[in-house]
């Protein structure tokens, strides 16, 4: 386990704020954020929250490398600390809490749920150390929040504000926010440079995310993602792009053999670009997954597929955002896979369904 600054990542100007923040009397509170991509989208609210609840203060979110991306440009934050994993067990928990220590914040705040989280902010000496009262993390804790019923059955982004809300600022529990993600200048440029090179700048922009890390239950069939495109595409005379990380290229090439104008980007981009670009789509076409979340945090009109997840707790947030699901026996059941091998509550969702309230969000 090992901790780094993330150097692409810090504001240059860091050390400079932490001085005036602290003779000013700033708190300095460290942020530990879930190690998914679409649980790191969703706690961004409650990140801002903190900031507003401690206008002055310095806040440093601690990250896994696959979920920095998320938290790059973010006004609310001012460092982003990489956690990694060169050294695991009680050995590197120690060297990574003697660098802690010695940054001397006053709060540890934990959306992570582990215990390992709540372990090394009690190692690091943190005074106050607020997380859920779960996994065996009380006694390393300085608040203990609960998780009580009405926080399972609201949208997850409330599991998180909950716990600012422990440390004292008002949260509406009736409106889920929206998370926003930051694109630069630059990152807009390269996006647009991007589009021009390959020969589809200034035309209409429909994308797709086949794959799902979750595993089948989430992935609806390839061959449909590519009927949807077709159809959005064509009539627009526009231009289709299909995302992905390394291990979406299956479910991607699939759709790419079922469309064979789309343009296949899966494995081939890093996370920051492919949000550069999924923010000039007129509207995109997921899974449940990681994309779905980001794409509806830039403002992307978002139609969203759902199986074995249920929307209400983890679907899309947003105004230009839909939801197509199919209601079964069996479903919501969370699993991976379909325990009776036929996923009926993806197979049931047919394209022209997708199609439709694709068209109704672009309209």
């Amino acid at each position: 386990m090992a901790l780094a600054r993330s150097g692409a990542w810090v504001f240059p100007e860091f050390n400079a704020i932490g001085r005036r923040m602290r003779k000013e009397g700033g708190k300095k509170v460290l942020v530990r954020v879930p190690n998914w991509i679409g649980d790191a989208v969703m706690c961004l609210p409650a990140l801002e929250a903190l900031k507003g609840l401690y206008p002055s203060s310095n806040i440093t979110v601690l990250a896994k490398s696959k979920v920095i991306p998320i938290f790059a440009n973010n006004p609310a934050i001012s460092e982003i600390l990489e956690f990694g994993s060169k050294k695991g067990g009680i050995l590197g928990n120690l060297s990574v809490s003697s660098e802690l220590k010695g940054r001397g914040f006053d709060t540890a705040l934990l959306f992570q749920n582990a215990f390992e989280a709540a372990f090394l902010s009690f190692l690091s000496r943190i005074p106050e150390r607020v997380g859920y009262a779960r996994d065996l993390r009380s006694a390393f804790l300085t608040k203990a929040v609960p998780v009580i019923p009405e926080v399972k059955r609201k949208h997850q982004v409330f599991y998180y504000l909950s716990l600012v809300e422990a440390l004292g600022r008002s949260v509406d529990k009736d409106i889920a926010p929206v998370p926003k993600l930051y694109i630069s200048k630059e990152e807009a440029g390269w996006a647009r440079g991007f589009l021009k090179e390959n020969g589809i700048s200034g035309r209409p922009l429909f994308g797709a995310a086949p794959g799902a890390s979750y595993g089948p239950a989430k992935m609806w069939p390839p061959e449909r993602f590519a009927s949807v495109l077709n159809e959005l595409a064509e009539a627009r005379k526009g231009a289709a792009l299909v995302f992905g990380g390394p291990d979406d290229r299956e479910a991607c090439g699939a759709l790419k053999r079922a469309y064979p104008r789309a343009l296949d980007l899966s494995g081939a981009l890093s996370l920051r670009q492919s949000m550069s670009l999924m923010s000039l789509l007129d509207a995109f076409i997921t899974n449940d997954s990681g994309p779905m979340h980001i794409s509806a945090a830039l403002g992307v009109p978002t139609i969203a597929i759902f199986g074995s997840t249920d929307s209400v707790l983890t679907g899309p947030v947003g105004k230009k955002t839909a939801v197509v699901g199919r209601k079964m026996e069996c479903s919501p059941c969370f699993k991976r896979e379909c325990k009776f091998g036929h996923y009926e509550c993806l197979r049931a969702i047919k394209a022209d369904e997708v199609l439709k309230a694709a068209k109704g969000l672009v309209a």
